[in-house]
């Protein structure tokens, strides 16, 4: 590996030069009183907000509580001076990714008391992380693989993601339909077993529907989904989220723990000699190349992990490997391997496809996997797709098949939807696992979605496979074995660190209808604040005061505010249009004809 060197003088006096005008200016600390407790809707039980770090363990119910905010700067301004100290100081972990898994190691080893810089080579949540089924779930089909560790994992997870930003990850009901016989008594085991396996940690308790109940929830409901007494099913729950915005808070709550970030940051070399001791850096908004030294590197890079690895001259077979929190043995003699595969959604107009509920329908192709239909805000999504990948890693493309296969199954149970209903869509890709040289037949949904981490060389951890929903145990693996490295056996504390809301989440709604009231702006607003910048809402409402125009669409019907363009460059290092229309507001997923939107203006239609 190159060890040249590149002046830190110089690097300094650039980044220092290139920083955006403006300035960060912190709203001062506001505290207000309100009577905490439960968020409540039929049918799940209510959980309790996370407590602060430190704090007595959560809320008391009926007790009021002093509600603490102070606005986070995440900018570009941040940026500017995170990559000036990258280029001065010596880290103790150097994370390379800015998906959901990279910010996750940030957040746990900075927490943790270690030093910690971030570089993502495009935006956060660029990759997979903002391109999920946006579902935190336990797996239900996993079960079917029996893969019950994964799935008893995955409900755990759940549940902590639901306890540390109930703002972000809410409760949606799933409905499956089974008119036989055996199909009942086959879910019916299958979602008792699940619900065992959350071990207390369950949102809500599945039960039997009828034809009438499963109409009332799914109204659109029709063809198959009603032939043969198939209306008939079963309910249950799981949780979806805003995967990028879940991605951009575990970051801001990374950077306020202490670690510094910078997304459009590329690593272009891997330092070191013999070992592993930092990174060669170019900051693709300016071009400026500079070197982050670090103790341990760590590549997080998802699909692309591969690639990093190269950078140090060694691949990933042959590594060690562990599986799972406990960590299991070596890999497997043909080296564990990333096999991509592609996930598509389409997104449907508002009235195409009406449903207030998920529904999980089996495919229209008769290979055993199942559509996800799940409704987000006005419009519905349906995926996902499970196919293997060769193609451009970066910019994974729709082709005819996979929105067939998707339609399909959606005209099934919603007869009358065409292609022409369709207004957006998202293809993913999965960086999966497998441990054989030659996969022959064998398909990508058979795959394990446990994650892997592996060693070497000297110096360089690499963490890849898993899901969404596991991310905070991935990261609590990969940093327990880099801080036993690094010699620091302090233990891991994102159990309890909110991400974004500090108090209960029906209490900062009720608040911010209220206010959005004194503004002149429907209640709703309020709990779209909420739910999309937790205890922000408030940032959010004072620049709405300040300039009534902010509390106006960005585009007509849809509800996209200019606050919410204002914030993504104050609050979320948004730096190009498309970080703001595609990831922090979601413009782009609601329809796919907007383009993308000078972030200064808006559009009219």
């Amino acid at each position: 590996m190159p060890t040249g060197h590149i002046s830190r003088f110089s690097v300094r006096f650039y980044l220092i030069a290139a920083t955006f005008s403006g300035k960060d200016t912190p709203t001062p600390d506001e505290s207000d009183r309100f009577a905490g407790g439960k968020i409540n809707l039929p049918g799940w039980r209510g959980q309790r907000a996370a407590p602060a770090p430190g704090g007595d363990g959560g809320p008391r119910l009926g007790a009021a509580r002093r509600y603490h905010r102070l606005v986070l700067p995440f900018s570009a301004q941040t940026r500017a001076a995170n990559l000036t100290r990258m280029a001065e100081d010596r880290f103790d972990v150097l994370v390379i990714g800015g998906g959901i898994t990279g910010a996750g190691i940030a957040l746990d080893a900075a927490a943790r008391g270690l030093s910690v810089a971030l570089v993502e080579k495009d935006d956060f949540a660029a990759g997979t992380s903002g391109r999920s089924s946006r579902l935190v779930h336990g797996g239900l089909r996993y079960l079917e693989h029996r893969e019950f560790g994964l799935v008893r994992e995955s409900l755990r997870e759940r549940g902590i993601l639901f306890r540390l930003a109930p703002h972000l990850v809410r409760p949606v009901p799933m409905y499956m339909l089974a008119g036989d016989l055996r199909s009942r008594a086959t879910y019916r085991a299958g979602l008792a077993g699940y619900e065992l396996l959350a071990a207390g940690r369950n949102i809500g308790y599945h039960r039997s529907v009828s034809a009438e109940q499963v109409r009332e929830a799914i109204p659109g409901i029709g063809g198959l989904g009603q032939l043969g007494g198939r209306g008939r099913g079963f309910r249950y729950f799981e949780c979806q989220v805003d995967d990028a915005r879940l991605t951009i808070e575990v970051a801001r709550t990374a950077q306020a723990s202490g670690a510094l970030l910078a997304n459009h940051a590329r690593v272009e070399e891997l330092r070191g000699d013999g070992r592993v001791t930092g990174a060669v850096v170019a900051d693709e908004m300016t071009g400026q190349r500079f070197e982050v030294r670090a103790r341990a590197v760590v590549n997080a890079a998802g699909i692309w992990a591969e690639r990093v690895t190269r950078l140090a001259g060694a691949g990933l077979a042959g590594a060690s490997a562990g599986a799972g929190p406990a960590g299991a043995g070596p890999a497997g003699a043909g080296g564990v391997r990333l096999l991509p595969s592609k996930g598509v959604h389409l997104v449907f107009a508002p009235g195409a496809v009406r449903t207030t509920a998920a529904l999980v329908a089996p495919s229209g192709a008769g290979d055993g996997r199942f559509i996800f239909i799940v409704p987000w805000e006005d419009r519905v999504y349906a995926g996902t797709t499970d196919t293997p990948y060769t193609g451009d890693l970066d910019h994974p493309g729709i082709d005819a098949a996979d929105r067939d296969y998707i339609l399909s199954a959606v005209a099934r149970n919603f007869p009358g939807v065409t292609e022409r209903d369709v207004v957006a869509s998202w293809a993913g890709l999965r960086p999966l696992l497998s441990q054989d040289e030659e996969l022959g037949d064998a398909r990508t949904s058979d795959l394990s979605r446990r994650h892997a981490i592996f060693t070497g060389p000297f110096g360089l951890f690499s963490i890849t496979g898993g899901k969404l929903t596991t991310y905070r145990a991935m990261t609590e693996d990969l940093v327990d074995r880099v801080a036993a490295a690094l010699g620091d056996g302090s233990p891991c504390r994102t159990r309890a660190i909110p991400l974004g809301l500090h108090g209960p989440a029906a209490a900062a709604v009720r608040l911010a209808r209220d206010e959005m009231g004194r503004l002149g702006l429907p209640p709703r607003t309020g709990a779209r604040l909420v739910q999309r910048y937790g205890d922000d809402w408030r940032e959010a409402a004072r620049l709405i005061s300040e300039d009534r125009s902010l509390g106006e669409p960005v585009v007509s019907n849809l509800p996209v505010l200019g606050v919410e363009v204002a914030l993504a460059r104050s609050r979320e290092m948004a730096l190009t249009d498309e970080d703001v229309f595609v990831r922090r507001t979601r413009l782009t997923t609601r329809d796919g004809s907007l383009g993308l939107i000078p972030s200064g203006g808006h559009r009219r239609e």
